[in-house]
């Protein structure tokens, strides 16, 4: 089955009303392409104790997507709302609702029912041939992106393609005028001027490679690509569920990681007008001070 975009950009979607209730008692995971639908629950990660904090700071200068020095980093300001294609619509709900968990525990509103997407997943036949005829006729669709940003979403390998498109904006959120002009703030050496507002976010998975996956892995996975703009990099199997469709991967994470959490946690606490920099600081933070937290809660245990 081919997947448009045109279809999907018009609307052709599925909304997740779980995007806005998450009352649901908890449940287990379930296999993405067959199984019943699991019910929303909280997020708990697992898997090894976190690295040091010089691997966790060389880790999120790895995946973090690559932004001048000068700018802030990309996220999201409005409510998120997934849409999706390309499975059964049980599974569909059971990402859609394990990835309202994920913002949630980020730190991001969530749209209500009905909403109109801004994070688009598509389960494809053919990630190729799918980039290859966007590219072709329908250009626009990678937004903000450059052409060299672009030949490199085409030029990569594996069965995962991920971009999201951006606006700048005025550290209040004011858009760029008609004229082109942009009223700002005056200068500072602590903060930017400006912020950098994620309008939406594409994920395009191929179905073959989400065969024995589970609905939990797949929906964070999502969330490390959209919301945080994550690049898989070189990471090893147990550090982030971005190694999950890493092709040297031999046991990836069965969920969000305590540093994936951390991540998406440490993006999201800081102000949306810190340079690059401040903000992966914030997030090794994060990361580290949930890391000390856990290891004196286990010391203190009898």
């Amino acid at each position: 089955m081919r997947v448009s975009f045109l279809a999907l950009l018009a609307g052709v979607l599925l909304p997740h009303s779980a995007m806005a209730q998450q009352t649901a008692p908890p449940a287990g995971n379930t296999p993405a392409p067959k199984g019943e639908t699991p019910a929303a629950d909280p997020i708990i990660v697992t898997g090894r104790p976190l690295p040091s904090k010089d691997e966790i700071r060389a880790l999120t200068r790895a995946i973090t997507p690559a932004n001048p020095a000068g700018d802030p980093l990309s996220r999201f300001h409005d409510p998120v709302c997934l849409g999706s294609i390309g499975f059964d619509r049980a599974t569909l709900l059971a990402i859609g609702d394990r990835f309202a968990a994920d913002a949630e525990q980020a730190g991001l509103q969530l749209a209500g029912g009905g909403c109109r997407p801004n994070v688009l997943v598509l389960f494809v036949d053919d990630v190729q041939s799918e980039i290859d005829q966007l590219v072709k006729r329908k250009w626009w669709i990678f937004g903000d992106r450059t052409p060299s940003e672009i030949r490199r979403i085409v030029h990569e390998r594996g069965p995962v393609r991920a971009w999201s498109n951006s606006e700048i904006r005025s550290r209040d959120g004011d858009r760029i005028n008609n004229d082109g002009t942009l009223r700002i703030a005056s200068a500072s050496r602590i903060v930017a001027p400006i912020r950098k507002d994620t309008l939406a976010a594409i994920v395009l998975i191929e179905r073959s490679a989400a065969v024995g996956k589970t609905t939990h892995q797949l929906a964070d996975y999502v969330a490390m690509r959209a919301l945080a703009g994550a690049r898989p990099g070189q990471t090893s199997d147990t550090d982030t569920i971005l190694a999950l469709f890493a092709a040297n991967a031999t046991q990836a994470p069965g969920e969000l990681t305590a540093f994936d959490l951390g991540y998406l946690r440490g993006l999201y606490a800081g102000p949306a007008n810190a340079f690059a920099r401040s903000t992966q600081a914030q997030i090794v933070r994060t990361i580290v001070k949930a890391k000390d937290a856990k290891a004196i809660g286990a010391a203190a245990k009898p």
